[in-house]
């Protein structure tokens, strides 16, 4: 076995401890917890940080790199003030439990709740192979996990006496920089504190895809916060709610038509541009850096942009380094060993927003359906008042409403069926039901005969001949008028389905690490510490709707299977999914909307399931997709259809395509044997009543 001289003469620590070296090929992992035992060349002095822990920081080398003098390992103490070590130029220190860290292109150590230091005062050890325990500085810290045994102490006296000390400073120039240390000043920033002028660091999100200019970058970050100076983005254009009624900014109306609807949020005053020129736009294109990323900004200049309303940031090269320096790293919030604070700070500040937008949303979509009812109970009062002559057509839609109510009453179930529309261009329905509502209403409708027509391309070929392809699919959107004839999966139950997912704000979990996740930084590091991931079960919606032209009065009436997502979904029903196997209200309030899209269809279906059925091969546009991710049901073979009580209603259809595999090579369109298929999907339709 081999002695405690032998291995600091090798270069090697005692057993249970790790070589700097090693720590620095990458041979320890990320999150990892080790015991170091090296010699310090530079000490940062403590200062206090924006939480309540203190923050400095030792450097470190050992015999493993003590020949390079670019090698050394930084080791970050982040402590309350009482607990803070204080070390002098050449004293050896002791490390238990730090923890390993990746950040950008360096590794360091952090401390952790479970570590300890321990620092051997260099004037006072004593010749190897002596015990060192007297050198032994006395700690501060409150509680102590573990001291040295008896052959690390030796250890402590063989590796200074052994080790290259000619990588240590004078001790005039050790306290020159210790004592620069504390000058050093903080120039990260939240966006809410930027004025004219400043250099800042900060952490932000990509809210909008970047924008390639070819030298530059033009990025739309943010991190939760609001400044005056920023942009203005509105959203809900028709509201009349004015910016009093409205601190978050989100809900009112948009003076700037320019303003784009693709404009997905933070709303209100927490955006801000930021123009990125070489060398930064080419690690932008090169790293994917992309909408919904995390990023850390260094040294950004800020100033009013061109309009000389709004504060923009500018991320340029730092011409006076020598060497090139890159000042836009990717950050990984979801990395459940390392977070940084400032990162932190800002995923619970989106949490917060985005937690307020869906509780706003939502009171505003019970604002609009009880003034929809409100209009209806009006209309109906006044209608007694005046007792207008009715024709013919008036009284049977006032039959068929006065059934639909005593349907309503019978069945426990809520709403009416207003009285139909009338037939003013020969496309729309005579029996409308208007309870559905539908984006674009100025488009013109489309059948869906012409909605399933295949596309087709003219191309010329290098010879010069004309081609005509049939594409597999187009991007495009509908509107048309159907009524509901089917739908998938058969039982409302299976309408929601289970999604398991990493949340985005896994990190923010907490765990033994609290104590330092108060840690700022000084030096534009940004110290990324341990969380637990923490798996979101979710729900979400996920069905078929099997919809009939109606607007058209042939025998022969097209049928086309479109997707409901949960998107459209939530849009369609005012709803949010759940597991329907045991959330009886919400299985209840489905049901009830769906009854005011398709009237008995559910109750017809379910005489349809007693009756034998056959499977059969599905057809474009007949059956639900395919590669879809619920499972193939049988299809079934139905008798003559009975007449259903649901009106037609107006809606909004998608065109798009998704890649199926494919094992015939001919067939395989998009490549790596996969080939297009067209899909249909719902959208822009909502059940008003």
């Amino acid at each position: 076995m081999a002695t405690t001289r032998s291995l600091a003469r090798q270069g090697r620590p005692p057993a249970g401890f790790t070589s700097i070296r090693d720590v620095l090929d990458g041979k320890i992992n990320a999150g990892s917890r080790i015991n170091l035992i090296g010699v310090l060349t530079d000490f940062r002095a403590p200062i206090p940080t924006k939480g309540k822990d203190w923050k400095c920081q030792m450097r470190i080398y050992d015999q493993s790199v003590e020949d390079d003098p670019n090698e050394s390992i930084l080791l970050n103490v982040f402590w309350p003030q009482d607990d803070m070590p204080d070390a002098r130029c050449g004293d050896v220190i002791v490390t238990f439990s730090a923890k390993v860290q990746h950040y950008e292109a360096s590794i360091s150590l952090c401390t952790h709740a479970t570590t300890d230091l321990h620092i051997y005062e260099s004037s006072k050890i004593p010749k190897p192979r002596a015990d060192a325990s007297r050198a032994r500085r006395p700690s501060n810290k409150t509680k102590i996990n573990r001291h040295p045994n008896k052959y690390e102490n030796e250890f402590v006296s063989i590796l200074y006496s052994t080790i290259n000390k000619e990588r240590i400073p004078t001790e005039s120039e050790f306290n020159v920089l210790k004592e620069n240390s504390t000058r050093v000043k903080n120039k990260y920033s939240e966006l809410k504190d930027l004025r004219d002028g400043l250099f800042v660091d900060t952490v932000v999100q990509i809210v909008k895809e970047p924008y390639d200019l070819g030298d530059k970058f033009t990025l739309w970050v943010s991190d939760y916060t609001e400044h005056a100076s920023f942009y203005q983005y509105k959203f809900m254009a028709g509201s009349s709610r004015g910016q009093d009624d409205n601190p978050s900014g989100y809900l009112s109306k948009s003076p700037d038509s320019s303003q784009k609807s693709s404009w997905t949020g933070p709303f209100g005053q927490r955006s801000m541009q930021v123009t990125c020129f070489e060398p930064h736009a080419s690690i932008i294109r090169e790293q994917h850096l992309s909408l919904g990323t995390w990023v850390s900004l260094r040294n950004l200049q800020i100033k009013f942009g061109h309009s000389v309303h709004n504060l923009e940031g500018y991320l340029r090269e730092d011409r006076g380094a020598q060497t090139i320096k890159i000042n836009i790293s990717k950050l990984d919030h979801l990395d459940t060993g390392l977070l940084a604070p400032e990162l932190r700070n800002a995923l619970e500040r989106e949490e917060k927003y985005k937690t307020k937008v869906r509780e706003d949303l939502k009171q505003i979509v019970e604002a609009a359906s009880a003034g929809l009812k409100r209009k209806a109970q009006l209309g109906e009062g006044s209608e007694s008042h005046s007792k207008p002559l009715e024709n013919s057509k008036a009284k049977r839609n006032k039959n068929r409403l006065a059934k639909q109510q005593e349907y309503n009453r019978r069945n426990g179930l809520v709403g009416d069926v207003l009285p139909p529309q009338t037939d003013t261009t020969g496309n729309v329905p005579t029996d409308l039901n208007v309870l559905i509502k539908c984006e674009n209403k100025s488009k013109p409708p489309t059948s869906v005969a012409d909605i399933l027509a295949p596309t087709h391309y003219e191309t010329t070929t290098e010879g010069g001949d004309t081609i005509t392809l049939e594409l597999p699919f187009i991007n495009a959107n509908y509107r048309t008028y159907v009524r509901v004839t089917d739908f998938r999966p058969s039982r409302l139950e299976d309408f929601a389905r289970l999604k398991k997912r990493v949340s985005e704000y896994a990190a923010l979990s907490d765990n033994e690490d609290s104590d330092s996740a108060s840690a700022s930084d000084s030096d534009n590091v940004l110290h990324l510490l341990s969380r637990d991931a923490r798996i979101v079960t979710e729900w979400e919606w996920r069905f078929y709707l099997k919809l009939e032209d109606a607007s058209c009065e042939n025998n022969h009436k097209e049928s086309i299977w479109v997707v409901v997502n949960n998107q459209s979904a939530q849009m369609l029903l005012s709803l949010d999914a759940s597991d329907l196997k045991r959330d009886d209200e919400n299985l209840g309030n489905l049901r009830q909307k769906l009854w005011l899209l398709w009237g008995d269809l559910e109750e017809y279906q379910a005489k349809v399931e007693n009756r034998a059925f056959n499977t059969r091969q599905p057809n474009n546009g007949d059956v639900p997709p395919g590669h879809s991710d619920d499972e193939d049901e049988p299809q079934r073979k139905r008798p003559a259809q009975e007449q259903l009580s649901n009106l037609p209603f107006g809606c909004c259809i998608c065109q798009y395509g998704a890649t199926v595999s494919e094992k015939d090579e001919t067939k395989a369109d998009a490549g790596n044997g996969r080939r297009w298929e067209r899909m249909f999907g719902l959208f822009g339709t909502r059940i008003s009543g």
